[in-house]
């Protein structure tokens, strides 16, 4: 069986995503303004808190929500070096140290510069997989089957009789190679509850999460089905490629 170049692909694709990240997160930065609309996805990520005083308005919010303190912990975050936004937290109790206790509950109120609360939306979470996906789709297809991954570890997606791919078949394959991380994407969009970020805290609450387990259970062995089988199975031959009717070459 011809060989599919997978360790030359997997390089590949991890420099495609990083290079594609970074570029959307800077076009998105003029956008953000770190209160109502706030950076998040960067590679960098830092973080600064300070504690500072409840007034009593606070407090009185805070308590009518089951959780009674005289202090928080202002944090600034910045991601890339950018600011992207203030949040208050306020919890139930700490450690030994100081920090927030583990089993604490805690509450987040993000922050305007005016100190008021707001509703941030986070422009990076939504619409980076979505811009990488499409700059990815472009940019195999006006290069001529490569990307600029692909041109670093010279591999090339032409179609079963060695023409170049046409549009079609570029989306086709870069969207089913993607699937499972899309359907898992639209999930947590529309049903954050079967997320992985939501089952630490659901085992803190004690609640069942024996349906969220299961969820992401079988969404782990679609991956495996789809991503990692194959290289095993077929010797790297991807379904992807198999149903867009294309495949991977060395370029020179």
């Amino acid at each position: 069986m011809e060989p599919r170049h997978f360790m030359r692909r997997l390089i590949a694709a991890v420099i495609d995503i990083i290079l594609l990240s970074q570029l959307i997160f800077y076009i998105t930065v003029p956008f953000a303004d770190g209160n109502s609309v706030r950076l998040s996805g960067g590679i960098y990520q830092s973080v600064s808190c300070r504690t500072v005083p409840l007034a009593p308005e606070s407090q009185d919010y805070f308590t009518a929500q089951g959780v009674e303190a005289e202090n928080g912990s202002l944090c600034s975050a910045y991601q890339n070096g950018f600011f992207a936004g203030s949040t208050l937290l306020v919890s139930s109790h700490t450690n030994a140290e100081g920090g927030i206790a583990d089993d604490a509950k805690t509450i987040s109120v993000a922050l305007d510069d005016a100190g008021q609360q707001v509703s941030p939306s986070f422009p990076l979470a939504y619409l980076q997989p979505v811009l990488v996906l499409v700059l990815l789709i472009l940019m195999t297809f006006f290069l001529q089957g490569q990307s600029f991954g692909k041109k670093v570890t010279q591999v090339q997606v032409i179609k079963n009789d060695g023409d170049y791919p046409s549009f079609v078949q570029v989306a086709q394959r870069e969207i089913l190679k993607f699937a499972p991380a899309i359907v898992l994407f639209l999930v947590g969009m529309f049903a954050p509850a079967y997320s992985l970020e939501q089952v630490v805290p659901l085992l803190q609450k004690g609640e069942d999460i024996a349906l969220v387990l299961g969820f992401l259970g079988a969404a782990t062995f679609v991956y495996i089905l789809w991503w990692v089988a194959p290289m095993i199975w077929w010797n790297g031959a991807m379904p992807y490629d198999k149903l867009s009717k294309t495949l991977v070459e060395r370029s020179y």
